[in-house]
């Protein structure tokens, strides 16, 4: 993150606001959303060394909170000299309407203004979006954030960009519609270290067949998206052909789902020329067994993705089920055992729920591998990411937030 300036000194100046051009106004809202847009909560793990990028140390990276934003964030003054702002540029907006449908404008104030009148809507709910967040309303808008992840190394960068919708109030299913703290941690640990979660098949023949892979309750995207753009970038994956497919439930989060979906990747017709594809599809956990399953869901997959999915009491067991046919069987002619990768946190208001996913799955030691196939829990592991993202909730900053992961594959697979 570059230098930080408060509002009053960077944005363009109330008055002037009808002088300046529409980059320099986008390029200020732009500003206020990197001061105001809430980031994800619980999404920066806890850790000695930070990536770097370009060959550089990058010690501030793009979502990590530091004083310098907290003290402009908490600034009564500078939030109250945002909305003003804020509204001013909405009531020109609306000026610049007036006068394009007004028969007294001349043809060179038409001219003009044509390019603003190409970017209104999208000004006025980015501007509407951030009068919510100001007001302290946050879940109320629809916003669009940048999430960048990077190796360790520096050698590999992925960036997505996701919008969050409103939860429907009435469906709890709806959780979907933003972007979780898990899908960032697991996003996260996928592009350092892709090899780990079955996404670096430099040891078999990269032509044999074809790597599928699934997510579940895929929400706004972004562990679907953030596989399949590191998955262009991998030299190992140049040629071979992979097709990534990302499901979710609930209507509205479906659609959002493959609102982002499009807006990152190539269009359908670049699709069909790439060795690589990525599509959406309806999938409900509960009636997996017994309804009948489209072709994109027909063939074993050999790396499954979960995160933050384990919210209620039947889940881990509607899961599990999925798993038993969807997830690819052990083979000895395939080297890299297929996985089911699922980061969940712990939160204080659903412990029996968390608790049911090693109830549901027992461990591998208490398995006898001999035995018929079943899905186990193959290893886990502790997280533990600062909290930050809460500003608008008065959170303090040196609240934890913890989340378990959990490769799950077959108990006869051999590892």
């Amino acid at each position: 993150m570059s230098v930080l300036f408060p509002p009053t000194t960077h944005l363009p100046p109330i008055a002037k606001i009808a002088s300046f051009s529409i980059t320099q106004l986008l390029d200020a809202l732009t500003y206020l959303q990197s001061l105001y847009y809430p980031e994800v909560r619980g999404s920066h793990r806890k850790r000695v060394q930070a990536p770097v990028f370009n060959g550089e140390q990058n010690s501030r990276l793009p979502h990590e909170d530091d004083n310098e934003l907290q003290v402009i964030r908490s600034d009564a003054f500078e939030r109250s000299y945002s909305i003003r702002w804020l509204i001013a540029l909405i009531a020109q907006l609306e000026v610049w309407q007036d006068l394009s449908h007004s028969r007294d404008a001349s043809l060179d104030d038409l001219g003009k203004l044509e390019p603003i009148f190409t970017h209104t809507e999208m000004i006025v709910q980015q501007a509407a979006s951030l009068l919510a967040i100001c007001a302290g309303v946050a879940a109320a808008g629809i916003f669009t954030r940048n999430f960048v992840f990077g190796s360790i190394d520096g050698h590999r960068r992925v960036e997505a960009q996701l919008t969050d919708i409103p939860l429907d109030n009435d469906d709890y299913g709806s959780v979907g519609a933003q972007t979780w703290g898990g899908a960032c941690v697991l996003a996260e640990m996928i592009v350092e270290d892709p090899e780990r979660f079955g996404l670096d098949f430099s040891s078999d023949d990269p032509k044999s067949r074809r790597l599928n892979v699934l997510e579940l309750g895929a929400g706004t995207g972004l562990v679907s998206l953030v596989v399949m753009k590191l998955l262009d970038t991998l030299p190992s994956f140049n040629h071979r052909e992979v097709s990534v497919v990302a499901t979710d439930f609930h209507p509205s989060v479906l659609a959002n789902l493959r609102s982002n979906v499009n807006a990152n990747v190539p269009s359908m017709h670049d699709q069909i020329t790439s060795t690589h594809s990525i599509i959406t599809h309806f999938l409900d956990w509960s009636s997996f067994s017994t309804a009948p399953r489209p072709d994109c869901l027909s063939y074993p997959f050999d790396v499954v993705f979960g995160a933050d999915i384990i919210y209620e009491a039947q889940h881990a067991v509607w899961i599990r089920d999925c798993l038993k046919g969807l997830l690819r069987r052990p083979s000895d002619s395939i080297r890299s055992p297929a996985a089911f990768h699922l980061v969940i946190p712990l939160r204080p208001t659903h412990t029996f729920e968390s608790s049911t996913v090693e109830s549901v799955f027992l461990k591998a030691p208490d398995v006898d591998p001999n035995d018929d196939a079943d899905l186990v829990i193959l290893s886990k592991e502790s997280i533990t990411c600062d909290a930050h993202g809460d500003y608008t909730r008065g959170q303090g900053l040196d609240e934890d937030v913890e989340y378990l992961y959990y490769k799950i594959g077959w108990s006869n697979a051999r590892l």
